[in-house]
Formats: C-alpha cells, sequence, structure tokens
C-alpha cells in the first residue's frame, strides 16, 4: 500500500514538473515571437522570409542556423541595412527574439542564454 501511494505521489510531481517545463517553454516562445513582430517583423517579415533583394530570410537562413553567438552578434553590432539593437534590447529580450528566430518556421537551432548575450556585449 505504502508503495502504491509513494508511487501516485511521485508521478504526480512528475506530471507536475513536466508542464510547468512545457508551460515555460510555450511563454518563452511566445515573448520572443511578440518581440520578434514587434522589432524585427517589419523587415524580416512575420514569416521569416523577408523581402527580396532589400531584407533577408530568416527562415532557413545559414547565419540563423550557425551559431547563436553569430545571430546575437549580429543585433549587438548591426550589419549592413541592420541597425545595432545594443542598448535598446535587453541581453533577456534578445535572447528571447533569437530563440525564437532559430527555432521558428523551418528552423531548428540551439537556445542561447541572456547571459551568453551580456557577456557578449
Amino acid at each position: 500500500m505504502r508503495r502504491t501511494v509513494l508511487k501516485t505521489l511521485f508521478l504526480a510531481v512528475l506530471v507536475v514538473l513536466i508542464n510547468s517545463v512545457l508551460i515555460t517553454a510555450v511563454v518563452a516562445d511566445t515573448a520572443g515571437e511578440k518581440l520578434f513582430l514587434e522589432t524585427c517583423a517589419e523587415c524580416h517579415q512575420p514569416d521569416g522570409r523577408g523581402i527580396p533583394d532589400i531584407y533577408p530570410a530568416l527562415d532557413g537562413s545559414e547565419v540563423v542556423l550557425g551559431s547563436g553567438v553569430d545571430v546575437a552578434l549580429v543585433l549587438i553590432i548591426g550589419r549592413g541595412e541592420m541597425p545595432s539593437f545594443d542598448g535598446s534590447i535587453t541581453s533577456a529580450d534578445m535572447a528571447a527574439i533569437i530563440n525564437y528566430v532559430r527555432n521558428a518556421w523551418s528552423n531548428a537551432g540551439a537556445t542561447i542564454s541572456a547571459e551568453t548575450i551580456e557577456a557578449l556585449r
């Protein structure tokens, strides 16, 4: 009987932890998507396809699919027509945007932390 109670309690705690992780991931994706739509989509478009010959696509981009550090450096330093966002976006918001873009549309990339971005600044 005691073993059954412990097993049930363990499973209940496990379910709560898994749900917590899933909810946190959804909130993070939602925050990153919201920030992307507010900050980046005007040029790169909501679907990540950019505007041909003007603003590059992020969906399937070699830069986006490469290192998260490279993407962060583009946001921090700027590149071509892309302005620097250093000083106007927090490291946490920058990480949320990068993590969203690296895993939106057809992209699949590793995440980057706000601490990593802060170290690049």
